[in-house]
């Protein structure tokens, strides 16, 4: 995935580094997202065990200030919807989390492109509150929770101010008198529309 994004930045890079947005502009960008499969890692004493969960939907939005011609940042918010495990022995529990984050993302122009006029990379990061329900341990992620450290990276393209994403965040968690640390990790695609201030 790290070469993948690298080759895709050089190529964007070497292709077209047009400055797309002027200094001073602002925008709001609303989302919807489609979680693909997250994944629960927990970490006991260095023992590292993954959980499948339900794929699942997300809303956000961000605002972003250019401080240059084309580098965005600003601040956003996402609202991750719970989804249960896919394990056998645990159905009935679910996670999910509400991530508050500054922002940074720079924007290429796509010259003479009749598919897509820019294309911009995302650095987040900020604080997670998940939300974990244990059905077997009888308890709610609001009492029992420690909530933690939330970063995301990705990528996207907008034409005609439509905007697709795919992004990969992390949230970092851990549960009260429990041993272990947990980690939920999440790819999804995000589309919303860019309204410009």
């Amino acid at each position: 995935m790290k070469k993948g994004l690298l080759a895709l930045l050089l190529a964007v890079t070497l292709a077209a580094p047009v400055f797309a947005v002027e200094k001073g502009s602002m925008e709001i960008v609303p989302k919807v997202g489609y979680v693909i499969e997250p994944l629960l890692m927990e970490d006991y004493y260095g023992d590292y065990c993954g959980y499948k969960q339900e794929s699942t939907f997300s809303l956000g939005a961000d605002f972003y200030y250019y401080v240059m011609n084309n580098l965005g940042a600003g601040v956003g918010v996402n609202y991750v919807f719970d989804s249960k495990f896919k394990e056998d022995w645990d159905k009935q529990d679910s996670l999910g989390a509400t991530n508050i984050y500054v922002a940074v993302k720079p924007v290429f122009e796509l010259q003479e492109n009749k598919f897509i006029d820019k294309i911009y990379f995302l650095g987040q990061l900020g604080y997670g509150m998940t939300r974990y329900e244990n059905k077997e341990y009888f308890f709610s992620s609001k009492k029992y929770n420690e909530n933690g450290l939330y970063w995301a990276i990705g990528a996207g393209v907008e034409k005609c101010n439509i905007v697709v994403e795919l992004v990969y965040s992390v949230n970092y968690f851990e549960i009260e008198d429990w041993n272990e640390s947990f980690t939920n990790r999440r790819t999804a695609i995000n589309a919303g529309y860019k309204f410009s201030i």
